[in-house]
C-alpha cells in the first residue's frame, strides 16, 4: 500500500501543480494570440436548427479504394506494417479493390494456375485469405472487383466463390468490371459499345457467379465520371437490381492534357458547385431505384492525380468539404482511391519508398487528416445549417451525435493572407460550452506539416490531439471562434461539459461557471495520470471478484478526445 499511496500523492500533486496552467486553457484564441483582435468586420453566423433533422450517417460511410494490382501486397499488410492500425482509426470502413488494373492486368489463378500473357498480377486463394485476415483485424468489409475486361465468367465465379469462403460476412459484394462504360477508351472493347452490348456479358457473369454462390451480393455498374454515363446506373438498377449501386467521381482531371491548379480545387469558383450537382443527380437515381449508392472510387484529379495539387494541404480541405457534401447528398459511402506506391499522387496513404512499401510502412498524406475528422461524425444525424450572411469561401455542416453532442464542421477556403473569419455559432442555449479541433497546414501548397489538434499522425499511424483542446467563447447559445484562412475546424458542443451547469464539486454543490472548466480538466488530468502510473480502483479498494480470489482490474475508459488506432 505504501507504493500506492506514493502514486496517489503524485497524482494529486501533479493535478494541483497544473491547476494554475489550466485556468488559462479554457478559451480559444484561434490560430495565434492576436487572431481574435485581428479579425475585423461583422462575424459570420452559423445558424443550427435542431428541428430540421436529416439522415443518420452510416457507420461504414468512409472507405478506401485500392488497385487490384496491390492485392498481394495488401494481403501481407494484415501482419506487416501499419495499415491495420491506420484503418482501425477510421472505425468501420469498406475496402474496395478495383481500379483499372482489375480489368487490364489482374487475373484469377486459383491455387496456382499460370498467369495469362496479358496479366501482371495474380489473384489467388492465398491472396484472398490475406485480405480476409486484414478485414478481420481491422473490422472492415470488402468490395471486390472481378475482371470483365478479359471475358472469363467461369474464372470470375471461382474467384467469387473463393472470396466468399475466405471473407464470409466481411464480403460486402462483388463488382463485375471496373468502369465498363469506358472500355473502348481503355482498349478493352471495340465500337459499337454501349449498355446494350455490355448487358449480356454482365448477365453471363451474374448467372455463373450466382450458380456457384447462391445469394451472393452483387454491386455495379461502377461507372466512370461523366454525366452522360448516368443512364448506365439507371439501366443497371433496372436490369440487375444490385444490392448496391456504385459509381466513380473525380471533379477534376488531367486526362485531356490540362494540368489542374490549386485554385481549381479550393477556389471560390472551383469544384464545389459541380460536386453538389453530380452527387445530387446520383442521389436522385438511388432514391428512385430504392437502392443505396456508394461512390466507391473517388478523389480530386483523375488519371493519377496532379502533383502539387493532389498531395497538398489544399487537398485535405477539399476532402473534408467533399465528404460533408457526400453525406448531405445521401450517398451510402465514399471510397477515396489510393495509389499507395505513388506519394506524389492523390490518396490518403502512401509509401515513401520501395522499401517502405515492401515493409508495409504507409505514411498519412494530407487527405488522411480530413478522414480522421469525418470519422468522428459516423453515426451522427445531419441537422439544418445555414450561414448568415452566406459566403462562398466558408462551408458549415452540423451533426447531432447519439450522445446528444452537437458537432459543427467548418472549412474556410479563403486565400492566405486574408483576414481570419469571426464565426458565431447560433445554437440552442443548452449547448453552453465546447471544444475546437483544428485542421491546419503551413500553406495550401504544403505537402508536409499538416496537423490535427496540434499533432501530426505518427510514423506508426497513431494520432491524438494536444490536450487540453481550446474552448469556444461566448454565452449559452451564442458561441464564437475565429477561423484562419485555409483551415478547418470541428467544434464539439455539449450540454453536459464544462460550463454547462452539470458539474459539481466533491460535496455535490454546484460550481460556478468559472470553476467548472478547471474541475473538468483536473478530472481528466487525474484520470490520465492514473492510467500512466497504473493506479486503479481495484488497487485502492483491494476489491476481489467473487469466488475467484483474483483482483478486479478496472480499465479507465479513453477520453472521447483521445483517438489512437487499434
Amino acid at each position: 500500500m505504501a507504493g500506492i499511496r506514493q502514486r496517489i500523492g503524485a497524482t494529486t500533486a501533479l493535478a494541483a501543480l497544473t491547476a494554475g496552467m489550466l485556468l488559462g486553457a479554457g478559451t480559444d484564441a484561434g490560430p495565434g494570440p492576436s487572431t481574435a483582435l485581428a479579425a475585423a468586420g461583422s462575424p459570420v453566423s452559423v445558424v443550427v436548427d435542431l428541428h430540421r433533422r436529416g439522415r443518420t450517417i452510416p457507420t461504414d460511410f468512409l472507405g478506401l479504394s485500392m488497385e487490384v494490382k496491390n492485392l498481394p501486397q495488401l494481403a501481407q499488410f494484415a501482419t506487416r506494417g501499419d495499415l491495420v492500425s491506420l484503418m482501425r482509426s477510421l472505425g468501420e470502413g469498406v475496402l474496395r479493390l478495383g481500379g483499372v488494373s482489375a480489368d487490364k492486368f489482374a487475373a484469377w489463378t486459383g491455387t496456382g494456375a499460370k498467369l495469362p500473357h496479358w496479366a501482371k498480377t495474380a489473384v489467388s486463394v492465398q491472396g484472398l485469405r490475406g485480405i480476409a485476415d486484414l478485414a478481420r483485424r481491422t473490422g472492415w468489409h470488402v468490395l471486390l472487383t472481378v475482371n470483365l475486361g478479359h471475358l472469363d465468367p467461369a474464372g470470375a465465379a471461382q474467384e467469387a466463390q473463393a472470396a466468399r469462403a475466405a471473407l464470409g460476412d466481411r464480403l460486402t459484394a462483388i463488382e463485375i468490371g471496373n468502369e465498363p462504360d469506358a472500355y473502348v477508351a481503355k482498349g478493352l472493347r471495340s465500337r459499337p459499345w454501349s449498355f446494350a452490348t455490355y448487358k449480356p456479358q454482365m448477365l453471363a457473369y451474374r448467372t455463373r457467379i450466382q450458380q456457384a454462390n447462391a445469394g451472393l451480393a452483387l454491386a455495379g455498374p461502377d461507372i466512370s465520371t461523366a454525366v452522360p454515363r448516368l443512364p448506365w446506373i439507371r439501366a443497371e438498377a433496372a436490369a440487375e437490381r444490385p444490392v448496391l449501386l456504385t459509381a466513380h467521381y473525380y471533379p477534376l482531371s488531367r486526362c485531356g492534357g490540362y494540368a489542374p491548379v490549386l485554385s481549381d480545387l479550393v477556389g471560390s469558383g472551383g469544384v464545389r458547385p459541380m460536386e453538389d450537382h453530380y452527387l445530387g443527380d446520383l442521389a436522385k437515381i438511388a432514391r428512385a431505384a430504392r437502392i443505396p449508392l456508394r461512390v466507391d472510387e473517388t478523389n480530386d484529379v483523375s488519371c493519377g492525380g496532379q502533383t502539387g495539387v493532389s498531395n497538398t494541404f489544399a487537398a485535405s480541405l477539399w476532402a473534408l468539404d467533399y465528404v460533408m457534401r457526400g453525406m448531405q447528398a445521401g450517398m451510402s459511402g465514399v471510397n477515396f482511391h489510393d495509389l499507395i506506391d505513388n506519394p506524389r499522387s492523390y490518396g490518403p496513404l502512401a509509401a515513401n519508398s520501395r522499401a517502405s512499401l515492401a515493409a508495409g510502412r504507409l505514411t498519412a498524406q494530407p487527405e488522411w487528416y480530413a478522414l480522421l475528422i469525418a470519422r468522428r461524425l459516423l453515426g451522427d444525424r445531419l441537422l439544418g445549417t445555414r450561414l448568415s450572411p452566406s459566403r462562398p469561401d466558408l462551408t458549415a455542416r452540423a451533426f447531432l451525435s447519439t450522445h446528444g453532442h452537437l458537432q459543427i464542421v467548418l472549412v474556410n477556403f479563403a486565400s492566405p493572407g486574408t483576414t481570419p473569419l469571426r464565426v458565431r455559432l447560433q445554437v440552442p442555449p443548452e449547448f453552453a460550452s465546447g471544444t475546437i479541433l483544428r485542421l491546419t497546414g503551413p500553406s495550401p501548397s504544403a505537402t508536409r506539416g499538416v496537423e490535427l489538434g496540434g499533432h501530426a499522425v505518427g510514423v506508426d499511424g497513431a494520432w491524438e490531439p494536444r490536450l487540453p483542446l481550446p474552448h469556444v467563447t461566448g454565452s449559452p447559445g451564442a458561441q464564437a471562434l475565429t477561423l484562419a484562412p485555409d483551415s478547418a475546424a470541428l467544434v464539439s458542443l455539449s450540454s453536459g461539459g464544462p460550463g454547462s451547469g452539470s458539474s459539481t464539486d466533491v460535496a455535490g454543490a454546484s460550481l460556478t461557471a468559472s470553476a467548472r472548466p478547471l474541475v473538468y480538466w483536473i478530472e481528466r488530468l487525474t484520470s490520465s495520470v492514473r492510467r500512466q502510473v497504473g493506479l486503479t480502483t481495484a488497487e485502492v479498494t483491494g476489491r476481489r471478484t467473487r469466488g475467484t480470489g483474483r483482483r478486479t482490474r478496472v480499465i479507465a475508459r479513453r477520453s472521447p478526445s483521445r483517438v489512437r488506432p487499434g
